[in-house]
């Protein structure tokens, strides 16, 4: 685990990405991009980047140790589409409350692939709306087979930016903000009030 606070990161993240899309719904100024910025921005950010993606996690070892870092890596392959290699879909245990048998089953998972749609809304920098697939599983736990869904935020919640010049040269955060079981959305500690946020970085 790394040692510096996921406040610290959230601040920095958004203190840098400075995503004025999230205000595209009252910005009436807002026109969104030709067909040729958007190619001009696939171009610029096409291809499979090799990074880190960060996350809550309790260290009981250290209660000062509040994040988790794993490798990861995501591929853009049109301008429309990106996949996420190795997403710890296990790291979403830890915030499952009142139902022990599913939380030990969800730690099991393998990590997975996750395919989402994307779309260019600004050319400088760079900044991109992520639409994540469902996770979808049948999971065994309590005696009998569950059909278990997490669903992410998308749009505005759910983004990313891309600048060559940077630090990190493509930043991105994503959030699991539902968890439904049998089809039913449930209160097991991950909700749209209380999501599960993972944030993506590469270094140049």
């Amino acid at each position: 685990m790394k040692k510096f606070t996921f406040i610290a990161i959230v601040g920095c993240i958004m203190a840098a990405m400075s995503f004025t899309s999230c205000n595209s719904d009252t910005d009436n100024s807002y026109q969104g991009l030709t067909e040729a910025e958007v190619q001009q921005c696939f171009l610029a950010t096409r291809g499979l980047y090799n990074g880190k993606v960060v996350y809550l996690a309790e260290n009981k070892a250290n209660v000062n140790d509040k994040t988790d870092t794993l490798s990861v890596n995501w591929e853009i392959s049109t301008d429309s589409t990106m996949t996420i290699y190795n997403f710890p879909v296990k790291a979403l245990a830890e915030k499952i409350t009142y139902n022990d048998e599913l939380k030990a089953a969800i730690a099991e998972l393998n990590p997975r692939t996750v395919k989402c749609a994307i779309q260019y809304v600004y050319a400088t920098p760079i900044q991109f709306l992520i639409g994540p697939e469902n996770l979808d599983y049948e999971l065994k736990y309590g005696g009998s087979t569950h059909k278990v869904q997490f669903r992410f935020f998308w749009n505005n919640y759910s983004f990313g930016q891309f600048s060559s010049t940077a630090k990190h040269p493509m930043e991105m955060q994503l959030w699991v903000a539902a968890l439904y079981v049998d089809g039913n959305q449930t209160s097991y500690g991950i909700t749209a009030s209380s999501p599960v946020q993972f944030f993506f970085y590469n270094e140049k």
